[in-house]
């Protein structure tokens, strides 16, 4: 199984740089830390219980078109009475996403559901399932139009000759996916492998009476690995494509992970990594850190563009803070259950 996991990660790492990227959803830099906008199928992949985590995302601060992202996200195991490994997954994924002067925004609320099933010793197969429900609306205070231009001066109490009495509306929305879990026995040494698909519904996204402007689906695969190389060491390889309409967008990273301290209680690590996001040239270049404390872990992250809109940002993409807090309940004997997934 080791050789096996060392295989995959190098020939996945190594074949993702011959795509090219742009987004259109809801992404984050640090894509491997926000299971649930990944795929559904990551929901309660996890060492633990239950777990809380919060992302933060601030882009392009310095131009007027700045993005600004969160997700709150919750997810838990249930494990069946029955012997085995397999096991439930539930989540609820809250986002809000907002751009731009007329504060363009996507509020969402996702409840997700999987199931995992051993195919064999540290070997997992998962289905996942995500219904959203959400609204996107705009504001108008800070925005102009030609209208309002008479006699070469602006004069906001003008009307705008647009139709804008329609500032928002809502959409349900439905994702799927599956991931593949190999392990080895100590289960430092891991791979995932997913596909996903988002908006099946294609819902309508028109602020007007017009059913012809569809969200379009989105196809996400995604590999996230992490390899024991010394015992004080493990080198995280992880990648993802994901695929919108015309949008493409590619992103790899490397890590590697540093134990201070493996005692049952006292877990300590420090990981440094560096991720890339491509586009015809690529797009950024981003470095990571993050500290991971008993079942409390911390990460940052910050583009750094060297695209040709450097030209307007002056290099600076934007910085991302993730946190992440997993429950590991002590359970009594005769209820007794060893979590499958570390």
């Amino acid at each position: 199984m080791g050789r096996l996991i060392r295989l995959a990660l190098i020939l996945i790492f190594s074949s993702g740089f011959a795509t090219l990227t742009k987004a259109q959803d809801i992404h984050y830099s640090m894509f491997y830390n926000g299971p649930q906008i990944l795929n559904p199928a990551l929901t309660g992949i996890f060492y633990g219980d239950s777990r809380i985590m919060g992302h933060y995302r601030r882009q392009w601060k310095k131009v007027p078109v700045d993005y600004m992202t969160f997700s709150g996200t919750y997810d838990m195991k249930v494990y069946p009475k029955k012997q085995g490994n397999d096991f439930w997954g539930f989540g609820l994924n809250f986002n809000y996403d907002r751009a731009g002067f007329s504060k363009l925004s996507l509020t969402n609320l996702q409840l997700g559901a999987s199931y995992s099933k051993e195919l064999s010793s540290n070997v997992f197969l998962t289905g996942g399932a995500q219904l959203g429900f959400s609204q996107r609306a705009f504001k108008t205070d800070e925005l102009t139009f030609d209208n309002q231009f008479l006699s070469g001066a602006f004069d906001p109490t003008a009307p705008s000759g647009e139709d804008l009495t329609n500032t928002s509306f809502f959409f349900v929305d439905l994702g799927v996916g599956g991931n593949l879990r190999l392990q080895n026995e100590d289960r430092r040494s891991k791979l995932d492998l997913g596909l996903s698909l988002y908006h099946l519904l294609e819902p309508n996204q028109s602020f007007f009476d017009d059913s012809g402007v569809n969200l379009p689906r989105r196809l996400a695969v995604h590999a996230l690995g992490a390899l024991k190389v010394a015992d004080p060491l493990d080198i995280l390889l992880r990648g993802t494509a994901q695929f919108q309409s015309s949008y493409k967008e590619f992103v790899p990273g490397i890590a590697a992970r540093i134990y201070l301290d493996q005692k049952k209680g006292k877990e300590l690590a420090f990981q440094f990594g560096i991720n890339a996001r491509f586009n015809s040239i690529t797009d950024a270049i981003i470095p990571t850190i993050e500290v991971h404390y008993r079942t409390l872990s911390v990460g940052a992250s910050y583009d750094v563009n060297v695209s040709q809109f450097e030209i307007a940002t002056d290099g600076a993409g934007g910085p991302e803070i993730w946190v992440s807090y997993r429950i590991v309940k002590v359970k009594p004997l005769n209820d007794f259950k060893t979590c499958p997934i570390f």
